[in-house]
């Protein structure tokens, strides 16, 4: 038993160092972690297409009843090449559909802010003010991504932290 914890004591932190390091990458480069993560994940699409054509051949070499590798490494290997042509683009169009979310929010609150005015103690101004940043964030909706790039990165090593402590604290 004491071995077994003894293991997941070493995958925590194993996975904290890697939280770590990712969360750092998209903290101080969140603009290079995506082109580094589309760079991979088109790789890997390439790299199990290429698998499976090369498994599809070898079946069929060998006279084995052939299975669905030849479809299946096409259709990875296409995956990967739109994952290179179209991440950009469809990257470039997410900072317009989250400026359109932030406004919309923003408005919202704003309106329920002023709507909600029942409560004698409670006043309506910070909601107010939420509202309106939202609203104002939709003029840099690039940033605003990078921003939330940025927060992810902060909540990864965030979590890694924890996660350590709590290993720490568990070893006693």
């Amino acid at each position: 038993m004491y071995q077994f914890i003894s293991q997941i004591r070493k995958y925590i932190w194993l996975e904290s160092i890697v939280y770590i390091i990712f969360g750092l990458f998209f903290l101080f480069e969140p603009e290079a972690t995506i082109n580094v993560f589309i760079a991979v994940l088109s790789s890997f699409f390439a790299l199990f297409g290429i698998i499976n054509l090369i498994s599809w051949f070898v079946q069929r070499h060998k006279g084995d009843e052939l299975d669905y590798s030849l479809p299946v490494g096409i259709f990875q290997l296409i995956l990967a090449i739109l994952i290179l042509i179209f991440a950009k683009p469809i990257l470039a169009a997410l900072p317009l559909v989250i400026g359109i979310v932030l406004i919309l929010v923003g408005l919202i609150q704003v309106i329920d802010a002023i709507g909600h005015r029942e409560f004698v103690n409670v006043s309506p101004l910070p909601f107010i003010m939420y509202g309106l940043v939202l609203s104002v964030l939709v003029f840099h909706p690039f940033g605003t991504v990078l921003f939330v790039l940025q927060l992810f990165g902060a909540m990864l090593v965030v979590t890694a932290i924890v996660e350590i402590v709590g290993a720490w604290k568990w070893r006693a």
